[in-house]
């Protein structure tokens, strides 16, 4: 189990940060702050925002905790065989213990925690849970197939 996670999380990560690479896109603290340079008239500047977490120094696009939360819970639900798995998870940062009756709500949960959180747009988020399954399939399939 944990080698499944821990594999098909470490290539999904190593594609993440290819993608972020070639696109090298704002993260929404940049684009708030500056968005009266974008060439949008439509957009407004607002200098003073600042998301709610501190925003990680590197491109938003592909998110790396969507690329990989959706490869760790793609692995587990092959492990298990079944995304109908309750389990609790604890953050140390917050103190708190999170709940959850599935890898999917997980999942979901965590797409929206980034965009709350003000550090992705939600296009990088589910381009990383699209990025993160898809290198965990084919890790799962190539790696952990039974002989």
């Amino acid at each position: 189990m944990f080698a499944m996670a821990d594999i098909a999380n470490a290539d999904a990560l190593t594609a993440c940060f290819n993608e972020k690479k070639h696109w090298n896109f704002w993260r929404p603290v940049t684009a708030v702050q500056l968005a009266d340079t974008d060439g949008n008239p439509a957009t407004t500047a607002d200098p003073a925002w600042m998301p709610l977490v501190v925003t990680p120094p590197f491109p938003d696009h592909t998110s790396g905790h969507t690329c990989s939360t959706s490869a760790i819970m793609l692995a587990l639900r092959t492990f298990f065989g079944r995304d109908d798995l309750s389990f609790s998870a604890y953050s140390a940062d917050s103190g708190t213990t999170r709940s959850f009756s599935s890898f999917s709500q997980a999942l979901a949960e965590v797409v929206e925690a980034r965009i709350w959180a003000g550090v992705h747009f939600r296009s990088a988020d589910v381009q990383g849970v699209q990025v993160g399954t898809r290198v965990a399939r084919d890790v799962l399939a190539r790696e952990f197939h039974r002989r």
